[in-house]
């Protein structure tokens, strides 16, 4: 089975916005007066735009840094465990069609069609594989879409609720330098400043004991093929009325067919760094929480089955950050 991975649709621009504080409890009675606020996940999964691509990896076993690359797919440089503390703002876009012309816009203003903001994650350890750069203060910052439903100030009130598990990353700009795009200088700042959730890579226990969920894919089928090793799910075309030009961002960003890499004009970071294979032209957006938000796959491990899980991984990887356990 050939390793695969789902695409997502994204702008191509960059700007720089001002890093907000974390909310205080005051700050959640305010957002939800009378009633629980609603999980993170929960929040973070509704209405994030989704495409019907095909994946380019089989298991977690994939993600691991050191495995083989498969060509189409490159693992992630470092697996950290780590606690979810905040959100921050990040990129806004004027344009969501993964045009190399998307405009850069400000972060909070109504010109913005997308937006990606950062998660603060406190780094408790590293599992395999080496952290580069955008460390500070023992954390790094993780590039997720915001949904437009969603405000920051939502879900930072809701932060408490993201939980803690295993994160499969790699910084922006040394992802970007290892497949031999260029980097504007302008940019680089930035790009050394985030990681990337490889293949959508997050798992997190929401309340500790609780069974992992896999919030960045899209459906159970999925994070049961990647935490199970069920079969792979079925791709159904999309209903199209007639198909469309190709354009560039319709093929691989990490690496071409033939091997070699592909270089853009203007990096993009928000595109998932793993090398998504094809983007739809109309992505579907839900206004409903997305499957692997709420309840987990029946069977999905816990967080202490699935680090035991991925450390083997290391070790057969032979990038292990505790050799001796293996």
């Amino acid at each position: 089975m050939s390793k695969m991975l789902r695409s997502r649709t994204a702008g191509v621009g960059l700007t720089l916005a001002v890093a907000l504080g974390l909310a205080t409890a005051a700050g959640v009675a305010a957002s939800w007066p009378g009633e629980a606020a609603p999980s993170f996940w929960s929040m973070m999964r509704a209405g994030v735009g989704e495409s019907a691509g095909t994946y380019l990896y089989d298991s977690l076993d994939d993600l691991t840094p050191g495995a083989p690359a498969s060509g189409a797919f490159t693992p992630a440089a470092a697996l950290l465990e780590g606690t979810v503390v905040g959100i921050e703002p990040g990129i806004a876009f004027g344009s969501d069609d993964s045009a190399s012309t998307a405009p850069v816009v400000g972060y909070d203003t109504p010109d913005a069609a997308i937006r990606y903001a950062s998660l603060v994650v406190k780094v408790d350890r590293v599992l395999s594989g080496k952290l580069g750069l955008g460390q500070q203060n023992g954390q790094i910052r993780l590039q997720i879409e915001q949904p437009k439903q969603s405000t920051l100030a939502d879900l930072r009130a809701s932060i408490g609720s993201a939980g803690h598990g295993l994160f499969y990353v790699h910084n922006a700009l040394e992802r970007h330098q290892a497949a031999g795009r260029a980097v504007p200088q302008a940019l680089a700042g930035y790009l050394a400043s985030v990681h990337l959730p490889i293949g959508e890579g997050v798992f997190v226990e929401q309340a500790p004991g609780q069974p992992v969920i896999a919030p960045l894919m899209d459906s159970p089928e999925r994070v049961d093929q990647i935490l199970n090793g069920a079969p792979a799910p079925v791709e159904e075309p999309p209903d199209l009325p007639s198909p469309r030009p190709p354009k560039p961002s319709d093929f691989p960003h990490d690496d071409n067919p033939d091997g070699t890499p592909t270089a853009a004009p203007v990096p993009d970071p928000t595109d998932d760094p793993d090398a998504s294979a094809v983007d739809v032209p109309d992505p579907v957006t839900t206004d409903t929480p997305g499957p692997g938000a709420g309840e987990p796959t029946v069977g999905t491990p816990t967080l202490d089955q699935l680090r035991s899980r991925a450390v083997r991984a290391a070790c057969t990887a032979g990038t292990s950050t505790t050799p001796a356990t293996c």
